[in-house]
């Protein structure tokens, strides 16, 4: 949030008046600044409906202006401060396709990214507003390398890529609930290959283990084992694993 006040600040200070509003009703005869005033005063309120409507309607006045631009930008705050999720990542686009050379293009690009990561539920929902999350903050920190959105883009990027292995390994344990084993052990496989450094790695290669030695792959259920072993030593899955490995195949299962 302090990021937040910070890019507030800079976009407002120099145009903002201080006091002087009787009313948060845009007027007609209202130039930029205290429409602008307004609108910031709504914000602070919590009143984000009569804000977004505020910065519009100084877009629609002063299409040209440079606080035509300054309202565009904290549309897309306000929307995500309301927690309207779609609009602000609406808004945040429509900024970056207008204004490609902006300087606070990475902050649009950042803004877009945290409220697709604000649409993000729990391992056993949609999983397009993370993989949607991941994209525009990838974008952010691919073009804007120096921004001071960075730092948080990665930390949300990671947490994003937690949840979608979290996602994969529930459609995995679906399946294999349902005795679908190659279905189950495929989906598990995914945890590896998109997501190879999230902690779901580890009972993914469990489920891979238990779903390729139901499908009697011996040499694919041994491999896996074997990786589960030497990864995690510790892991809890490993002693039945072993002992599935060793009651269909053999006693030849992996040790390490």
């Amino acid at each position: 949030m302090r990021r937040f006040k910070r890019i507030l600040l800079a976009l407002l200070a120099a145009t903002l008046l201080v006091g002087g509003c009787t009313t948060l009703e845009v007027a007609e005869d209202d130039d930029p600044e205290e429409i602008l005033a307004k609108a910031r005063t709504a914000m602070e309120q919590g009143l984000y409906s009569q804000a977004v409507d505020s910065y519009q309607r100084l877009e629609s006045l002063y299409p040209y202006s440079r606080e035509a631009l300054q309202a565009q930008i904290m549309t897309a705050y306000v929307y995500y401060l309301k927690g309207d999720s779609l609009a602000a990542v609406n808004a945040a686009e429509r900024f970056v396709r207008l204004h490609p050379s902006s300087p606070h293009v990475d902050y649009a690009l950042y803004l877009q990214g945290i409220a697709e990561y604000q649409k993000i539920g729990k391992a056993d929902r949609d999983p397009e507003p993370a993989r949607k999350a991941i994209e525009a903050l990838t974008q952010l920190i691919r073009q804007h390398p120096e921004s001071e959105y960075v730092a948080d883009a990665h930390a949300r990027i990671r947490k994003a890529h937690e949840i979608l292995a979290e996602h994969h390994l529930h459609v995995a344990r679906f399946y294999m609930d349902r005795e679908a084993f190659l279905a189950a052990a495929n989906r598990a496989r995914t945890v590896l290959t998109e997501h190879p450094t999230t902690p779901a790695v580890e009972p993914a290669l469990d489920l891979m283990t238990r779903g390729y030695t139901e499908l009697r792959l011996e040499e694919l259920a041994r491999q896996t084992l074997a990786i589960l072993a030497h990864n995690y030593p510790d892991s809890d899955h490993l002693p039945a694993a072993r002992a599935m490995v060793a009651d269909r195949f053999g006693e030849r299962a992996e040790e390490n």
